[in-house]
């Protein structure tokens, strides 16, 4: 014995919200489907050109700075040579001409403007000769740490320091072996053009360049403040090998060891310059994302928009449908009984007629008593005329606009149906035994819709009993739910068939339509209940309703 729900089968939603629900489901599908592509491909697209562009952008500045460290080593190398070049030509017969050195200083001056002044020194750190601005000619470096740096390494660049003269500078000193003896040539770089030499290699971008000593004393001056031998933010200086990178706050900080000196070149560079270019393409990727985003969402939105539209159009042109048919379905339905009812009207007819028949008898006779009782007679069959004509009409009445929810006693409903189809029964034979449970209280729903599963049910019951049969109305309470059950004794269902029988247009009848069910089906719905058929042993078949205690409205 197997039991079939349509609402197991499938589930119909038909409100109109439903319609709006669904459009919100297919944008965001829409619109998910859209944008994580896009998402991951572009953002893809932009990690990748992001990291070559910036791989690429730091190695452009790391040989950036290289190139700096090279231009500074080199220029110290020339400085040096010059210094060499100029040791190996001078004498110790013509430094003791007066202006010898002078002399040369100054041709120094017109192709090399970096020198300040020359010293030729002994090997006890006492002045040869002297060119230059300052009275250094008395000074003694015997025990000045460049004078033994330079006597043990043969050439030396020292750090920024006063000396004698109180005076930022730095000295660059070569000593010189020959058979005159040993002699050192000393010569002062001019620190502005040396800081302005160095600071300028950076001018072509927002940062600066600078350096400074192993304990982090400034060399040169750096741009954004402090100045040459003061303390930098860099202590502890260890040596490394290459060029070593650093991100502090929206800047970078690359540095590299010179060769020729103890000097760490420092290249500070602000992070938006050196990454404009990867900001440009950010910035045109984020416009062309947002472009595409709108376009996207506006496409969707109207295309979607324009669907849903037509779907309700369609959807109300279908519910117009729907009542249509479902007046149609009763009115089908109720050609059968339209037979009974014409019968009940005759046979009312005939009484009125013989009752006024009578009643002309007796006014020649003058009983008023009798005729008073024969005209009540008449007004009580024109009173049941009356009655059977309006539930007639009411089995007609079509749904209301909008749902009416009231009480409804379920018992008194099923009698009242009962009683509608009473001669189509008592003519075809066919009892009605009734299994109620008194003490259900009322539901509350929609009462003409209810009526019309109802009737539906029994004429389907009469139809399959025919002639010779009965039909159990039985009604019970579960916790939340009234159930009301119609069983015929009938032929029952073909097991085929029992998956077709709430389809729309499936009939076994040759005089039916096939809409009964589904219509049933889909009262049952917008109430809040639902319909299920099995075949009864010994019996035929049996329909279930459950229907709620409180209306729940599931669309329309």
């Amino acid at each position: 014995m197997s039991e079939v729900s349509p609402t197991s089968r499938h589930s119909q939603k038909k409100d109109y919200p439903y319609f709006r629900r669904v459009w919100i489901n297919i944008v965001v599908a829409l619109l998910a489907v859209s944008f994580i592509p896009l998402i991951l491909i572009g953002g893809g697209m932009y990690y990748y050109s992001a990291s070559v562009l910036k791989e690429k952008t730091l190695k452009s500045l790391r040989m950036e700075v290289d190139s700096y460290k090279k231009a500074i080593d080199q220029f110290l190398t020339e400085r040096i040579m010059s210094l060499t070049l100029l040791s190996s030509k001078l004498s110790l017969m013509s430094l003791n001409k007066p202006d010898t050195l002078q002399t040369v200083l100054q041709s120094l001056h017109r192709e090399l403007p970096w020198f300040q002044d020359l010293g030729v020194i002994d090997d006890q750190g006492r002045h040869l000769a002297y060119a230059g601005p300052y009275d250094l000619i008395s000074k003694n470096y015997k025990n000045a740490l460049w004078f033994k740096a330079v006597m043990k390494h043969d050439v030396y660049i020292s750090d920024v320091f006063t000396g004698f003269r109180n005076v930022p500078h730095f000295i660059i000193a070569v000593k010189q072996v020959s058979n005159e003896g040993v002699r050192i040539i000393r010569a002062t770089i001019d620190n502005a053009y040396f800081n302005n030499f160095v600071s300028g290699m950076a001018r072509q971008r927002k940062g600066d360049v600078y350096l400074v000593n192993k304990n982090g004393i400034f060399q040169t001056s750096p741009r954004p403040g402090g100045q040459i031998m003061a303390q930098s933010e860099l202590k502890g200086l260890e040596r490394f090998q290459g060029i070593k990178m650093e991100k502090r706050g929206d800047h970078i900080l690359m540095t590299v060891w010179q060769e020729k000196v103890p000097w760490l070149c420092v290249v500070r560079s602000d992070w938006d310059d050196i990454f404009a270019a990867l900001h440009r393409v950010r910035n045109a990727g984020v416009y062309a994302f947002v472009l595409g985003a709108c376009l996207i969402v506006l496409t969707v939105l109207l295309t979607t928009n324009h669907l849903v539209s037509r779907l309700e159009f369609k959807r109300r042109s279908i519910r117009f449908l729907d009542q249509q048919l479902r007046q149609t379905s009763q009115m089908a339905s109720a050609m059968p009984q339209s037979y009974g009812l014409l019968r009940e009207i005759k046979d009312t007819l005939a009484n009125i007629d013989v009752t006024v028949t009578w009643i002309q008898d007796l006014t020649q006779k003058g009983n008023l008593n009798e005729m008073k009782e024969s005209l009540e007679q008449i007004e009580s069959e024109v009173l049941r005329s009356r009655r059977a004509i309006d539930k007639f009409l009411n089995f007609f009445r079509p749904d209301e606009p909008a749902p009416i929810i009231t009480e409804v006693n379920v018992n008194d409903m099923l009698d009242d149906i009962v009683e509608f189809f009473s001669r189509g029964l008592r003519f075809n034979n066919i009892g009605v035994r009734r299994d109620y449970e008194f003490g259900i209280s009322g539901i509350r729903s929609n009462p003409f819709q209810l009526r019309q599963v109802f009737q539906n049910l029994i004429l389907n019951a009469m139809a399959a009993i025919q002639t010779d049969g009965e039909i159990l109305l039985k009604t019970y309470m579960t916790e939340d739910r009234v159930m009301v059950v119609v069983t015929d004794d009938g032929p029952g269902i073909p097991e085929e068939n029992m998956e077709k029988v709430f389809s729309p247009l499936f009939t076994t009848k040759s005089e039916g339509i096939g809409l009964g069910l589904s219509i049933s089906v889909s009262i049952l719905e917008k109430l809040g209940g639902n319909i299920s058929v099995r075949n009864e042993p010994e019996r035929g078949a049996s329909f279930t309703v459950e229907l709620p205690l409180r209306f729940k409205y599931s669309g329309e």
